[in-house]
């Protein structure tokens, strides 16, 4: 149709068009068009031993994590790259995932059988990256973990920069006048390494100002930052103010501040880290930290192709911070206690 040789269409239908005259490219691609060809990318894929595919192990938990998969999204779709996006379990027990590592790595092994190009990681199945680097590292993958990074250097890493972000936070509360701060923590296990980092942060910016944070640990399980806020509520010193690791504990505190019969922010101001979808909405609307995580999900994205379409440029191991910013809403006000 397009009147070239079927050696010459190959090659413009490949994306060599140096080569040929303009007319001559618009015509193959015109008949190519009205023909309804498409390149078959598994063919293609066994030519050049990419398929254009990325394993995103990174369930949509919360709004903070569909987020980070939009992020994603969006940014290999720039790069013609379709990433399969994959989780174990159902979402109500995604918190809990290290207890079968075995099945993460199961599940990577899959994507790796695929031939993925990469793969971008959720927390818990970074520590299971981690934990079996020899094995995953043989299939010479690029990987992206998010939120987690380990003291050695294993592979590139994306996460909030929690020192800058919570200098903000303790500045915010200390120039309304709280002293007596308490931070409820999340669990802290081996794969909420961003949790451990945020509670240092936090630790270091209001050590800055000469305020001891009081830190209290959710328990095993995670889900009982209600009892954990009322325990604080009733004990003394009464904290003035509460931070919590994230936004679902906020609402622990809220409810065991109505439960006292504190009212936010006249008696007790609360922050929050996210900015969850139903952050706002909340009464009063909470101060929180918005973690940029359609930033947070390009950055990873761009990283893990780079690493495939220029693997010699960049050597060892990359580390990128995002900023974070500080949302003040109705949950925050100046401190009345005595």
């Amino acid at each position: 149709m397009a009147g070239v040789s079927l050696g010459a269409a190959s090659r413009i239908l490949r994306g060599d068009h140096a080569n040929f005259s303009e007319l001559t490219t618009e015509r193959v691609m015109a008949a190519a068009a009205t023909l309804g060809w498409r390149r078959n990318l598994l063919v293609s894929g066994m030519q050049t031993g990419r398929t254009r595919t990325i394993g995103v192990v990174i369930p949509p938990y919360d709004s903070f994590w569909i987020g980070v998969l939009a992020g994603i999204h969006e940014r290999l779709a720039q790069f013609d790259y379709l990433p399969i996006t994959v989780w174990l379990g159902d979402l109500e027990h995604m918190p809990h995932f290290e207890a079968d590592e075995e099945q993460g790595i199961r599940l990577m092994n899959r994507l790796l059988d695929r031939r993925v190009d990469g793969m971008i990681l959720w927390p818990p199945f970074g520590l299971a990256y981690y934990h079996h680097a020899r094995e995953l590292q043989d299939r010479t993958v690029p990987v992206v973990m998010i939120d987690y990074q380990s003291d050695e250097e294993m592979c590139d890493a994306v996460t909030t920069d929690e020192a800058a972000v919570t200098r903000l936070v303790a500045r915010h509360l200390t120039e309304l006048g709280h002293r007596q701060v308490a931070y409820i923590s999340s669990r802290e296990v081996e794969s909420q390494q961003w949790a451990i980092d945020r509670r240092r942060g936090l630790e270091d910016a209001f050590g800055a100002f000469g305020i001891r944070l009081r830190v209290t640990k959710l328990n095993s399980a995670g889900d009982n930052a209600r009892e954990v806020a009322a325990r604080l509520l009733a004990g003394g010193p009464r904290p003035s103010a509460i931070v919590t690791a994230t936004d679902h504990e906020a609402i622990g505190v809220y409810r065991a501040a109505a439960d006292a019969g504190f009212r936010i922010p006249e008696d007790l101001s609360v922050v929050g880290f996210a900015d969850l979808d139903f952050a706002a909405g909340m009464a009063p609307p909470l101060t929180t930290v918005r973690q940029r995580a359609a930033e947070i999900g390009a950055q990873a994205a761009a990283i893990v192709i780079g690493r495939i379409e220029s693997p010699e440029v960049a050597s060892g191991c990359q580390s990128v911070q995002v900023e974070a910013d500080l949302v003040v809403r109705g949950s925050t006000g100046p401190c009345r206690t005595p």
